[in-house]
């Protein structure tokens, strides 16, 4: 009998650690959450920077080289910059009221990190944005101004970004662990 128990105990887990972990979200209190892999969003900036978003693992590194003057004065993003978004959809049971994007970040004083809440139609119903300097975890919290009707879908996009002119140099190396709709 205790045989079978360890062989019982080792299939489950053996079965827990194949399934994709995007694929059903895992209860924790009242809220969903989800883990990598996460589904690959959009990227870009200019040729001086190295952006890279691995959707398996939930990491996003930006690092950024400009041997120059930028052409624009000011420290806030822009298109020249480097930035790259992860994505992960939801489909509303109940209600959903917030989203907590949980990361581990080493951000300097100009990368930003992002996240929105999308409905079907493509409009925001929310909202949140951090910026370094930061070295550790953390977690952006996103209260819902517009309630999702139960069945439909949203999709959370998060990811971070360089400013482009301040400095010439600059990085943002963070990890996406988990997102929770609540």
């Amino acid at each position: 009998m205790r045989r079978a128990l360890v062989l019982l105990v080792a299939l489950l887990v053996g079965a827990a650690l194949l399934m994709p972990s995007s694929a059903v979200a895992a209860k924790k209190g009242k809220g969903d959450v989800y883990k990598p892999p996460y589904k690959k969003g959009n990227q870009g900036g200019d040729e001086w920077n190295y952006v890279n978003a691995d959707p398996q693992t939930g990491e996003v590194e930006i690092l950024r080289f400009f041997p120059g003057f930028s052409p624009i004065v000011g420290c806030e993003p822009e298109p020249a910059a480097g930035w790259a978004t992860l994505k992960q959809s939801h489909r509303v049971q109940g209600s959903a009221d917030k989203v907590t994007v949980r990361f581990d970040a080493m951000l300097e004083p100009y990368a930003w990190l992002t996240a929105v809440v999308w409905d079907a139609n493509k409009d925001s119903l929310g909202l949140a944005k951090f910026q370094g300097p930061h070295q550790g975890t953390g977690a952006m919290k996103i209260n819902l101004f517009r309630r999702p009707q139960p069945g439909s879908e949203i999709t959370v996009e998060f990811g971070a970004q360089l400013g482009d002119s301040c400095p010439q140099v600059g990085g943002a190396m963070v990890t996406f662990p988990s997102i929770e709709v609540d």
